[in-house]
């Protein structure tokens, strides 16, 4: 077949390339007028039962999946006694010409890297294993974006990862099928695959893309065969010294040959490729602060255990010239993790980790230093004391870790890194575990909250569960979970009553500032009190968040700079799900939805129990136009939430924009039911009520949200959310009440 010749109503216009399942051309489509790709099986093969069913398989494999980085599938076709694929044509070069040019750099592997990583990852989680990863199955066009391509050797019918079930054979038992050079062992031994196959493969490449060279050589099949089964490739470091850490730990784990040794997901290895960069810093001092073991035998000492280790986490913090990785990057890991993935994900030279044994009134914590280069201890002490003598504990080890680091305190003099925050030693314990299940939110919220008020009942004077409760009522507020008049107002009294009592308290002026944006509307006073938040504690992720997405960008309509804000607070907590999500809010809001999706879809893989990561995917999917997914994210954000009206009004305006107004009826209908037996904010009924096309009676809900003071409205109108709004002349009146800056 040339050029100019027929095949349906396509027109030949060059041949792209051969493979072992047939030749790709490019053509036009004449009835649609747009360029494609098609993938011809020759009439031989066709001729043969098994790689005509292969062929067909690739299509039932591709049409399954739908994801930016991976080729489209537009149809399976059947003219002229030929059998065809019409696909995406991708405008690029492929990976492996890119590597034969010249040595990638740094940051642009790790971007493809990465892209390569979480389309095999989607493509995983419906149980496909693409089984010949290859620089050849990859284009990367000019602007960098990779795209996967040919699955014709897929395997389906797998469990989802980290499943069991049986693979699907398309082959002669004992045929290899894939490309030898960038096998995984368990491939080269004829065994079943799993997604770890692709993990391995992924491996080979990420080490010939950083060195230029591939891992495993041999003369023949067999010699190369025997090397991917038993050598140790040389280090990466030895053809590329400036190879960061965390991307050399990335490829070491892809390449264990045992399976179960090897990173656990695709989405862990897209995930980790976030963390790498070709222009870094030396590392100084520096340390993370794991979770501590619970000893005890009750495990609701759980909840003291961390918070012994977030305190001392916080106390180190002080010490000039020591980084401290944020506190949710360090709680992701435990002490079963590897010590050196732990250095290389979070970019610090030491490790601190400890256990605590409760028994009546006394405490045993023993704590351990690690070096990460090396493994080794550094030093290792057990303290023994009364509860009543909880924080000069903390204190001493804290002081013990920057002598063993050198560093000095000086700066500190004889001031304590520990404060004495309570003398109520039930009021801590009951902070401790309050503040532990607010972090988990959802249900477990009432609960933390009933913790944090017996703490200041025991100890009115106690700053920083007064910043607790701050935080916790203004989460409410603004995710209408009450009614404003029931939040709002204690936020604000207990943030006031915290910075008196303790004006270097981070968390109180991050409250403080919430409810004085959202409520008192009071903006130029928010604004300060964000600053003075990130003044004293520059990494805190929630108030740099709520700076860059509530402040920056809604009330400022600064989103460049609130995209600055958020990718801030994302470096300095890189494992944050939190942190992730609203970096992916704040890219869409600024008008960069591809990017905001790709983040939106890893913050929702990083926690997959979070009914915020799931949302914000849900809002990103939609501003993109990604409908499908958008609608599938908001369903599970509704399942996990128990039907939260956010879920159902959001779904209303992403099912209109797509064209499904009997979809989008529904969730109005079922948002007007909720209201009236339960508390559900005017500002959503306005949203799911715009989406049906009823502006008048959204407007009144409008109205009335504005009326009481919501929240949420000052973030819905200044959204895309709040557009349908924005065109009816009554809201002028809203917009004049709001008095926006």
């Amino acid at each position: 077949m040339g050029p100019g010749d027929r095949l349906g109503h396509y027109s030949v216009v060059s041949l792209l390339g051969t493979g072992g399942m047939g030749r790709v051309y490019r053509a036009t489509d004449t009835t649609l007028g747009r360029d494609v790709a098609l993938k011809v099986l020759p009439p031989d093969m066709a001729a043969d039962r098994e790689r005509l069913e292969r062929f067909r398989h690739e299509a039932r494999v591709v049409a399954a999946l739908s994801h930016p980085n991976i080729v489209a599938l537009y149809s399976v076709e059947h003219a002229n006694g030929t059998h065809f694929l019409t696909m995406e044509l991708v405008h690029g070069r492929t990976l492996e010409v890119l590597i034969a040019e010249r040595p990638l750099p740094i940051d642009y592997l790790v971007k493809v890297a990465r892209q390569i990583a979480e389309a095999v990852a989607s493509a995983h989680t419906k149980g496909i294993v693409h089984r010949d990863l290859k620089p050849a199955n990859v284009i990367v066009d000019d602007s960098g974006r990779a795209k996967v391509l040919d699955f014709g050797l897929a395997t389906t019918g797998l469990a989802r990862v980290g499943g069991d079930s049986p693979t699907v054979h398309l082959t002669r038992l004992g045929t290899l099928l894939g490309t030898p050079t960038y096998m995984s062992p368990e491939q080269v031994k004829g065994l079943d695959v799993d997604h770890r196959s692709d993990i391995f493969s992924l491996g080979v490449m990420l080490y010939e893309m950083v060195t230029g060279n591939r891992p495993f050589r041999g003369r023949s099949d067999a010699e190369l065969a025997s090397s991917i089964l038993r050598d140790t490739p040389p280090p990466v470091t030895d053809a590329r010294p400036s190879a960061p850490p965390e991307l050399v730990c990335v490829i070491r784990r892809c390449l264990e040959k045992e399976a179960s040794a090897r990173v656990a997901s695709m989405t862990e290895v897209a995930d980790a490729l976030r963390q790498p960069s070709g222009d870094r810093v030396p590392l100084g001092p520096s340390v993370a602060v794991l979770p501590f073991e619970n000893l005890s035998a009750d495990p609701d000492n759980a909840c003291f255990a961390d918070g012994l280790a977030e305190e001392l986490l916080n106390a180190l913090t002080q010490i000039d010239g020591l980084r401290v990785a944020a506190r949710t990057s360090s709680f992701a890991f435990t002490r079963k993790n590897d010590i050196a993935e732990v250095g290389a994900k979070l970019n610090v030279t030491t490790v601190l980790e400890g256990s605590v044994r409760r028994a009546g009134n006394r405490v045993r914590v023993t704590v351990t230093l690690v070096d990460v280069a090396n493994g080794f201890q550094l030093w290792s002490e057990r303290y023994d004391r009364a509860m009543a003598d909880i924080f000069d504990l903390q204190d001493d080890i804290a002081r013990a870790v920057a002598e063993r680091l050198k560093l000095t305190l000086t700066a500190l003099g004889s001031a304590r890194l520990v404060k004495v925050a309570t003398t109520s030693v039930n009021a801590y314990e009951l902070y401790l575990r309050g503040r532990a299940l607010v972090f988990k939110r959802g249900r477990h919220v009432a609960e933390g909250i009933d913790c944090l008020r017996r703490a200041v009942n025991l100890d009115a004077g106690f700053a920083a569960a007064w910043a607790g409760l701050a935080d916790v009522h203004s989460v409410r507020g603004y995710w209408g979970m009450a009614p404003p008049g029931e939040t709002m107002p204690k936020s604000l009294t207990a943030a006031r009553r915290a910075i008196l009592l303790d004006p270097h308290l981070a968390e109180a002026h991050s409250a403080l500032a919430v409810a004085l944006l959202l409520w008192e509307r009071d903006y130029g006073a928010a604004d300060a009190a964000f600053r003075r938040c990130l003044e004293l504690t520059p990494a805190y992720t929630q108030g740099r968040c709520w700076y860059a997405l509530f402040n920056l960008q809604c009330v400022q309509r600064r989103f460049e700079k609130g995209v600055a804000e958020a990718r801030k607070a994302l470096a300095a907590d890189p494992l944050s799900a939190y942190a992730m999500a609203i970096l992916a809010l704040t890219l869409a809001l600024a008008g960069q939805t591809a990017d905001a999706l790709d983040h939106g879809r890893l913050a929702a893989q990083r926690d997959r129990d979070s009914f915020v990561t799931h949302w914000s995917h849900a809002v990103v999917a939609h501003l993109h136009g990604a409908y499908e997914e958008s609608i599938a994210a908001f369903t599970t954000a509704a399942a996990i939430s128990e039907r939260h009206p956010f879920a159902i009004a959001y779904a209303a305006a992403a099912y209109a924009d797509w064209g499904k107004t009997s979809d989008a009826e529904a969730m109005h209908e079922e948002a007007l039911a909720r209201s009236e037996c339960s508390y559900v904010p005017c500002g959503l009924l306005a949203v799911s009520a715009a989406a049906v096309g009823d502006i008048d009676l959204a407007i009144e809900f409008v109205q009335q949200s504005c009326d009481e003071r919501e929240p949420g409205l000052v973030l819905l109108a200044r959204t895309p959310y709040g557009r349908r709004l924005r065109q009816h002349p009554g809201f002028a009146e809203i917009r004049r009440r709001l008095a926006f800056p």
